[in-house]
């Protein structure tokens, strides 16, 4: 076999936790390929927010996994020449409920995650009519559709990182990879296949209990003004484990099931993140789940997402684009397994790729690369 098809690491999907396996292994001076199926990237990984989430995270080592994740995609992504911004959120509390949820937060887990509580003044700063809302300064915001593309076009220039695109991969039998488009070899190998669990190894995450997500996500155009912060409301705390301990979250989740049941029927909680040169507004999100996801998105949840964005910013948008992502989802944030010798694999099964992938990949190297 030639030298040009011979490596340190194969990588199995060009999605954002591919790029960081990618990434990370060239910082330790491996060479790598990376096949994506797709001849560019179209899953998750591009169909997001483009949020790094800090505060969603549960304490402990998910929270540290996204501050160290942070870390990294400050130093990354001027260097790939994207968009970013690091202007935090800001979650605000649209009633009495979602108002007792954020001051119990705060009162218990301020000094873990560097929140504070801001006034009806300062949200009239952001033009939000509330009474109260929870800033986080930690998270940073992309264009996942462009920073994703980019970023896999930067390694490929600055590290030796080889990109396969349009080619699949069909069984491993290490240090022996059968793609499509012929074999190559590679000392280890990462699968991040992203929602896919029956191609390779499908006997290793069948008894994991994952299955599959679909959100509904919109692009409403430019509002006429900056948003800095990335904007949630009470009903985020319903759907993130950072607020797990709040006891007042249950007489929300109550209220909310009684007056609004299809926000509950169908997992829907906002995110406002305005993203790029445009000024576009990414929003959304809505969670369905079932092992086979159906193709046809539903206008009702739609239309709630819209109307809770402008009802949270006062005002009439425009929807430019509608579309749904898919994901992996189980009982776990992640998974990791060893399916065979010198191959591992690795699983996002909560919606979180963005926010954690780059130290997450540190810590899945740093196993895979021991010694046999």
């Amino acid at each position: 076999m030639s030298s040009d098809r011979q490596y340190d690491l194969a990588v199995v999907g060009a999605g954002i936790v591919g790029l960081a396996h990618a990434y990370a292994a060239a910082q330790r001076g491996l060479r790598v390929v990376v096949f994506d199926r797709e001849t560019r990237a179209v899953g998750a990984s591009v169909r997001n927010f483009g949020l790094g989430l800090s505060l969603g995270q549960a304490p402990g080592e998910m929270r540290e996994l996204a501050l160290a994740s942070r870390e990294t995609w400050l130093d990354v992504l001027p260097k790939a020449g994207c968009w970013h911004k690091a202007a935090g959120s800001l979650l605000v509390a649209r009633n009495p409920l979602e108002q007792q949820v954020l001051e119990e937060f705060q009162a218990s887990r301020d000094l873990d995650y560097g929140t504070r509580l801001m006034t009806r003044a300062e949200l009239a700063t952001h033009r939000l009519d509330a009474d109260m809302g929870l800033f986080s300064p930690f998270e940073i915001a992309l264009e996942s559709r462009r920073a994703i593309p980019a970023l896999a076009s930067w390694l490929a220039a600055s590290y030796p990182i080889t990109f396969e695109w349009g080619c699949q991969v069909n069984a491993i039998a290490a240090p022996t990879v059968h793609t499509s488009g012929g074999t190559w070899r590679a000392d280890k190998v990462l699968i991040a296949a992203g929602d896919d669990f029956k191609t390779l190894y499908p006997e290793a995450f069948a008894p994991l209990g994952v299955s599959r997500c679909k959100l509904q996500m919109l692009r409403l155009a430019n509002p006429g003004h900056a948003i800095g912060p990335a904007l949630l409301t009470g009903l985020s705390c319903l759907h993130y484990p950072a607020f797990a301990e709040c006891t007042s979250k249950a007489a929300l989740a109550a209220q909310v099931a009684e007056q609004t049941p299809l926000l509950a029927q169908h997992g829907i909680h906002l995110i406002v993140q305005q993203v790029g040169e445009s000024g576009d507004l990414i929003v959304g999100d809505s969670h369905d789940y079932a092992d086979s996801i159906d193709p046809f998105d539903d206008p009702q949840v739609d239309a709630l997402l819209l109307e809770l964005a402008e009802s949270l910013l006062g005002q009439a948008l425009s929807v430019k684009a509608r579309w749904h992502g898919v994901y992996g989802v189980g009982p776990k944030p992640y998974e990791i397994l060893r399916p065979a010798d010198h191959v591992a694999a690795v699983a996002v099964t909560s919606g979180v790729g963005m926010s954690i992938s780059f130290a997450l990949a540190e810590r899945v190297l740093d196993t895979l690369l021991e010694p046999a």
